[in-house]
């Protein structure tokens, strides 16, 4: 399954089995904080946003789950519900494996639940970039970042394509900022923006600026 090709494998083939094919439309909640987590997510296609909601109603997305990745990782941690808002940007297809059905077959074999420490470690370390980022770094620099993270499981350095108010969120920034360094991004030749989404020209440079 091209899905598998991203996430671990071993990992997605053992759990599909497991789950229920779901379709979820644009911008419907998957899960929230404080509900009860009761299922792990394979996502099939589309593009989900793992996210933070001040009270002040600011949206800070944490990361962007793409087909072949799972999320949804708070089944198997300690905590009884989710910690972030999923939220789908675009329709999305996924399959939704039981608490139950998860936990039975990692504890079955010890291979599994090794593979899955890996994957939250990721996770973890992801949102934990994202987060230092937003605290320290300039809007171009995480602007910078969050395009080539994006591009690394895309062919030929593309970024599908998101709106500037998604990307705002993902930095931690205002819409109309995020659309002015995107234009200055292009006037330098960095990337070159069309319907479908970004190609990063420059990656080299703004693996530079994403370090600044």
């Amino acid at each position: 399954m091209g899905a598998a090709e991203t996430a671990d494998g071993t990992l997605w083939a053992a759990l599909e089995p497991l789950g229920s094919n779901q379709q979820v439309r644009r911008h419907s909640t998957i899960h929230s904080p404080n509900q009860p987590a009761t299922s792990l997510y394979l996502l099939v296609s589309g593009q989900v946003g793992l996210q933070m909601v001040a009270s002040s109603g600011r949206v800070l997305t944490l990361r962007v789950i793409e087909p072949g990745q799972i999320f949804g990782y708070s089944v198997i941690e300690t905590s009884s519900t989710y910690d972030t808002h999923a939220v789908a940007l675009s329709a999305v297809r996924l399959i939704a494996v039981p608490q139950i059905a998860v936990r039975e077959r990692l504890q079955r074999e010890p291979h599994l639940s090794m593979a899955m420490i890996d994957l939250i470690g990721q996770h973890r370390l992801a949102i934990s970039r994202r987060i230092d980022e937003v605290a320290f770094k300039s809007v171009p620099a995480r602007l910078a970042s969050v395009l080539l993270e994006m591009s690394e499981t895309q062919p030929q350095q593309r970024v599908p394509r998101h709106t500037h108010q998604q990307l705002a969120e993902m930095i931690n920034a205002y819409r109309e900022t995020v659309t002015k360094v995107i234009n200055q991004f292009r006037d330098a030749r960095l990337l070159d923006v069309d319907r479908s989404g970004i190609t990063l020209l420059n990656p080299s440079r703004l693996r530079e600026l994403s370090q600044s």
